[in-house]
């Protein structure tokens, strides 16, 4: 690989700081969902406005309650549904620009996920999100540029090429999301296979095997990673 090829290949950083409070976490923690963020812009408007495309996998009786939900907190002209699944829905939300999310447009960088709907469990007061950046280098000036925005400034924990996202399908996402939050792995479990198929919507042996699949994605995922790679000597 040479020197310009290196330069340009993407990089993400890996963010962690205080958790972001906003209401689209409760999307996690109150509805039990899976939020993939498709596409996030900032409109030209003055003031400026953050337009969001959101995947939404959860029970589908949880899906019409989602709905009102989003609703309430935007406002019914900043919201556009469709559900695509008995699972599913894709939201489009427009809603005003956020400081954190200003700096990053203006950066040119694009966030991979997003801090209001932040990685890791709902109890801990800290989170993590990532961002992709052209080069390694735009690391410290973002990190500048957010302090900047008010609040407590995250901390860079992760510079690395970019990867994506595991290939899990929304119920495969959806499954270990509601095994984790609901204690199915824990020991002793606080949550049994039944439980997780009821919350799921489907028959046991079905939650069983979408468990199973989404599981064996991650655990690949895992094994042909950099840290993998560097545990064989790579």
């Amino acid at each position: 690989m040479t020197a310009r090829s290196r330069d340009e290949a993407l990089v993400e950083l890996k963010l962690e700081g205080p958790r972001v409070p906003h209401w689209l976490n409760d999307l996690g923690t109150r509805y039990g969902a899976v939020v993939k963020l498709h596409v996030c812009r900032s409109t030209e408007d003055r003031p400026r406005k953050l337009v969001r495309l959101l995947e939404i996998t959860a029970a589908p009786d949880r899906l019409d309650e989602i709905s009102t939900f989003l609703v309430s907190k935007a406002g019914r002209g900043n919201v556009a549904q469709t559900r695509v699944a008995a699972h599913r829905l894709i939201a489009r939300l427009r809603t005003p620009l956020p400081a954190i999310c200003q700096s990053v447009f203006d950066l040119g960088a694009i966030c991979t996920s997003c801090p209001f709907l932040a990685e890791g469990d709902p109890e801990e007061t800290e989170s993590s999100w990532g961002l992709l950046v052209p080069r390694a280098a735009d690391a410290r000036p973002m990190i500048r540029d957010l302090k900047g925005s008010g609040g407590n400034p995250p901390r860079l924990i992760r510079v690395g090429k970019y990867r994506g996202p595991p290939d899990l399908t929304p119920r495969q996402e959806l499954a270990v999301h509601l095994a984790h939050r609901m204690g199915y792995f824990e020991t002793p479990r606080r949550a049994d296979l039944d439980q997780l198929a009821r919350a799921l919507g489907v028959s046991r042996p079905t939650a069983m095997e979408i468990l199973r699949r989404g599981l064996q994605k991650l655990a690949e995922r895992h094994a042909t990673g950099p840290a993998a790679t560097r545990a064989l000597g790579g």
